[in-house]
């Protein structure tokens, strides 16, 4: 509606230039004439477009700017030689053309109907360009919403950060690489008395891995009651390798530990070996057997390692995340150099879990590339 008053008036401008030597121009007819010229290029430029133009631009031949210059060219003819048949049908105009006036006139009415054209293409073009925009911008906007309350419905599935008795203590942190992350760590009570100790590693990041997070946290202290570490792990792998998709595991690491007597039984899954932290000392808790994560073969039959923790001893849980970190030079972090970082946060006063974490940041990038999880066992009292 916009084009059709906006082309109506330019018309009616239009005509009062070309024919403005004749006398008495500003009469009403000279009015309604150009106004029908202007209202008919635009029906007629609108219609060719529709018809022909649309039907040039999905075949691609030539530049989209070029078919509307084109179309609205003949638009503007074809629309001005219609409005003048037409007004000459209702007498609405009573004098008769020229030559050089018919010559002028089909001139600028072409002209005028390939430059208005152009004009409204482009508004449109830059007009649908913005509301796309506007879209994706909202579609966004929603889509953070989204993570915003994942990333807060994974904070709550965790448990948290520490944990305390007068036997045992547990620190545990999760640094995602973006709004909710693949890592996760989890600790419960068995009922036997034992702690249950998860550190894990779902495969890629994001909202998917979350979910297989979720399912994951949920099923691990069903499947642990009664079982070894190495038997926990048995029975996840045969219940994950069932559900997951190809090309999607979870490494994982379980321990039980005994608050009473300080023994801690260790099975993994394809996560970095834990470390052992004694007398200022860092030992790797290397597991036999196989270590591949849950999920990948159908069938694992998972071994395990046993240490008793003695008061002051301490053991560290971790995701590949850290001793992966990229340095400066483009070089990962390390194992060799992740030990050292935990040694000596084991002689510092305050959280050993954070002395770690501020030690392999300063020594690595500043934008996480993978998640980052690290759990502390520390043995207090024994029997």
């Amino acid at each position: 509606m916009r084009e059709a008053l906006v082309g109506t008036s330019i018309g009616v401008g239009v005509m009062f230039l070309i024919f403005f030597g004749r006398a008495q121009p500003f009469s009403w007819r000279l009015a309604g004439y150009g106004g029908l010229v202007g209202f008919s290029i635009f029906l007629c430029c609108r219609l060719l477009f529709s018809v022909a133009g649309e039907a040039l631009n999905r075949r691609g031949v030539l530049p989209r700017s070029l078919v509307a210059a084109v179309i609205f060219f003949f638009g503007g003819l074809l629309g001005w030689m219609l409005a003048t048949v037409l007004a000459g049908l209702v007498h609405l105009i009573r004098f008769q053309f020229s030559r050089g006036e018919i010559v002028l006139a089909l001139a600028i009415g072409g002209s005028l109907g390939a430059v208005t054209g152009l004009v409204f293409y482009t508004y449109g073009l830059m007009r649908d360009r913005l509301a796309e925009n506007v879209e994706k911008l909202k579609a966004a906007e929603f889509a953070e919403r989204e993570l915003e309350l994942a990333r807060l419905i994974q904070k709550r599935l965790l448990p948290p950060g520490e944990l305390e008795d007068e036997r045992f203590r547990i620190s545990a942190r999760t640094l995602p690489a973006r709004f909710v992350a693949g890592d996760f760590y989890d600790f419960f009570r068995e009922g036997d008395g034992t702690i249950g100790i998860v550190v894990a590693d779902v495969l890629g990041k994001g909202i998917g891995a979350s979910l297989i997070m979720a399912s994951v946290k949920a099923v691990v202290p069903f499947l642990s009651a009664g079982r070894t570490a190495a038997e926990t792990l048995f029975e996840l792998n045969r219940k994950l390798n069932a559900e997951l998709a190809a090309r999607e595991f979870v490494a994982l690491c379980f321990a039980r530990h005994d608050p009473r007597t300080g023994r801690l039984e260790v099975a993994n899954a394809g996560l970095p070996d834990p470390y052992l932290v004694r007398n200022g000392k860092v030992e790797a808790l290397s597991v036999p057997g196989a270590r591949f994560p849950l999920g990948v073969r159908p069938r694992v039959e998972y071994e395990s390692c046993a240490v008793t923790l003695s008061p002051g001893d301490c053991a560290l849980f971790l995701t590949d995340g850290l001793p992966e970190a990229t340095t400066p030079s483009g070089e990962p972090f390390g194992y060799e150099a992740l030990a050292i970082a935990v040694a000596a946060a084991a002689k510092r006063e305050g959280s050993m879990v954070d002395h770690v974490i501020d030690s392999i940041r300063a020594a690595t990038s500043a934008t996480l590339e993978d998640d980052w999880t690290i759990l502390r066992l520390e043995q207090l009292a024994g029997t």
